[in-house]
């Protein structure tokens, strides 16, 4: 297809193509297509724009969470699918109509429990206590700021307390838990007995013209699919990062340049009483507060304990219950007047009631901790990795232009790219459309080698982005057609597979013929004598395990209807072929009132549970249905 364009973009040919290729810029301009224009809108709920840009921060980070938890197993032609696509739209649409309820309703988030929640948060700690100098390097490493972390977290929690809220308003009563209970304590007693394939391949025999005609009609499962080798090159950060080279006078300037980032900034430990007063309280209520407040201070000073004192009047949720404990608190984390009167407190002190919107606080300070930095010798090596990233992420952004650029202007070779960027030329072994190892697992490289302008035409690929961070390019190395296997290769397995198919149908023809003669009044033991057969007795509770059921088995005895005046004969054929036979001898109800404390208290959690996330559900449908959402398909 390529090689044709270029055979015939001659003469008046060529000038066409100039003339089609010109009008975007006569219409829009050249610098639509350097500086990237305008963002395009991927969708509209209830009038608030989500952007291109956020749609792909979306799905590139639910695709490396498939990474992360497929790991070997990742596929991607899943994650480049139009359902994953229309997945994480959803996501997009459902978190928006959330966010904006939630901003209607009024749900907001205290300083004072975010700050609580950062500073008790164990991958921000060092020694069991909060380090701000941790923090800010694990936020600088994940490519966060404080305000945009901060800011993410207050979403989260806004986003559980909706949950929980509806969660916690599921009722169970009584009669459901009994009910419950009642089930899950029920009890089979069963007589089961197993029929085995293999007593019967011994007796089985195979013919030359039957693995012939099986053969002829199950061709497709012996054809081996086309298979391809390729060569590829593969431009990318952590490729480029291997070569490297940070010298030590590089990492002592960028120390200096940059010594705040490796600081800890002084912080103080507090607790703190919070006497709430709403925004729109009347003159006489803020008074009231403020005395109860003054009254509590002058408490502490007096010699009372103040963690009990939090314990016993503090209005803040997230502290009461810990006496008041805030951690260690750093310039930033709270709102200004509470910030700035414990920053100029001396250690044991109590402050008089400090005024903010969420009330009254006394503030007693309970511990300082000076600013101090680390040495160059304790973040050398950490800043050696991130400047190797740095170098190596421009090198990238230099470079790839010209790879993109060479491997479209020389179709025929990747040659000179591979001069051109010192790149390593790589081979992959024979791999098809439908799996293949290396750089093959994935979907995307496969279907890009069995294309046409790859398989057929023997040129180079267009340029894949395997991620932000990685470009290949690839053409082919040899190739092969699909095949039948001879018969000859194939006999013996198609042999065994017919002895095991036989097998599998007698034993469940013997089956079936001893249920019916169960069902028609004969005696089970001397069904199992005659058939030299082996029973055994099982009891069987719906929710524990039995050594000598399996979970099919047991499903089936339970579906299975109680015995009346004679037992309940029936039979189920496992995985393997087995068929087992069972004799339900006895339907036991389960007493509720027998199950212990813990049993009670999993199954009120357990339906109390289900029915919050059937709330939520239906709370997310009613937003949904209510909405009005736009989605422009042409801009995914």
């Amino acid at each position: 297809m390529l090689t044709e364009i270029r055979e015939r973009a001659t003469g008046w040919i060529a000038w066409i193509i100039v003339i089609i290729i010109s009008i975007p810029f006569v219409l829009w301009g050249i610098n639509e297509y350097f500086a990237g224009g305008a963002s395009l809108n991927v969708v509209v709920v209830n009038g608030e724009e989500i952007d291109q840009q956020q749609y792909r921060t979306a799905l590139e980070e639910r695709r490396n969470i498939a990474r992360r938890v497929m790991g070997s197993q990742f596929d991607a032609d899943i994650v480049n699918s139009p359902e994953f696509r229309n997945a994480v739209i959803d996501d997009l649409i459902n978190r928006r109509l959330l966010d904006q309820d939630a901003e209607s309703a009024g749900y907001r988030v205290s300083d004072e429990q975010l700050a609580g929640f950062i500073t008790t948060s164990p991958q921000f700690q060092q020694n069991g206590q909060f380090d701000a100098g941790l923090y800010q390097q694990q936020l600088i490493s994940r490519g966060l700021t404080k305000a945009g972390y901060e800011s993410y977290l207050r979403d989260e929690f806004v986003l559980q307390q909706m949950r929980d809220g509806l969660s916690n308003s599921a009722i169970v009563t009584k009669t459901d838990q009994q009910n419950l209970l009642a089930l899950t304590q029920e009890t089979r007693v069963f007589d089961h007995a197993t029929l085995e394939p293999e007593i019967y391949l011994t007796d089985i025999e195979v013919s030359s013209e039957e693995i012939e005609a099986y053969y002829e009609e199950n061709l497709e499962r012996y054809e081996s699919p086309e298979m391809i080798k390729i060569q590829y090159i593969q431009l990318s950060v952590e490729d480029l990062s291997k070569d490297v080279d940070i010298s030590e006078e590089d990492v002592e300037r960028f120390y200096e340049s940059n010594k705040d980032l490796y600081k800890t900034a002084e912080q103080r430990t507090a607790s703190h009483i919070l006497i709430t007063v709403s925004g729109d309280a009347d003159d006489e209520s803020v008074r009231a507060a403020r005395e109860r407040a003054a009254e509590l201070a002058e408490r502490a000073r007096g010699g009372e304990d103040f963690a009990e004192l939090a314990k016993a009047h503090s209005e803040d949720p997230g502290s009461a219950a810990m006496g008041g404990d805030l951690g260690l608190i750093e310039r930033g984390l709270m709102v200004k007047p509470f910030e700035d009167a414990l920053f100029s407190m001396r250690e044991d002190e109590v402050s008089d009631p400090i005024k903010t919107r969420y009330g009254f606080h006394v503030i007693k300070l309970t511990g300082l901790e000076s600013e101090k930095g680390k040495e160059l010798d304790e973040v050398r090596d950490e800043i050696i990795e991130e400047e190797k990233q740095r170098v190596a992420e421009g090198l990238f952004v230099d470079r790839a232009e010209t790879f993109r650029n060479l491997v479209f202007e020389q179709p025929e070779s990747l040659d000179a790219v591979v001069e051109e960027l010192d790149l390593e030329l790589r081979e992959t072994d024979w791999f098809s459309l439908d799996s293949g190892a290396g750089i093959a697992d994935s979907g995307l490289v496969r279907e890009t080698a069995f294309s046409d302008d790859v398989y057929v035409e023997n040129l180079n690929s267009e340029v894949i982005e395997l991620d932000l961070n990685t470009l290949v390019a690839l053409r082919k190395l040899d190739s092969r057609p699909a095949a039948v296997k001879p018969l000859t290769d194939v006999q013996a397995d198609i042999e065994e597979s017919i002895r095991q198919e036989k097998a599998r149908k007698k034993t469940a023809e013997s089956g079936d013929q001893l249920l019916v003669e169960l069902r028609d009044g004969a005696d089970w033991d001397s069904i199992i004598a005659d058939n030299q057969l082996t029973s055994k007795e099982s009891i069987q509770t719906r929710l524990m395990a039995n050594p000598d059921t399996s979970l099919i088995v047991a499903k089936e005895i339970f579906r299975a209807e109680p015995p009346g005046s004679a037992p309940t004969y029936g039979s189920v054929t496992v995985a393997d072929g087995s068929y087992v036979l069972y004799r339900l001898k006895e339907v036991q109800s389960g007493d509720a009132g027998a199950a212990d404390e813990s049993t009670v208290e999993q199954i009120e959690n357990s339906l109390a549970r289900r029915r919050g996330v059937d709330y939520f559900a239906s709370y997310q449908k009613g937003l949904r249905d209510s909405a009005k959402i736009e989605i422009f398909e042409e801009n995914l």
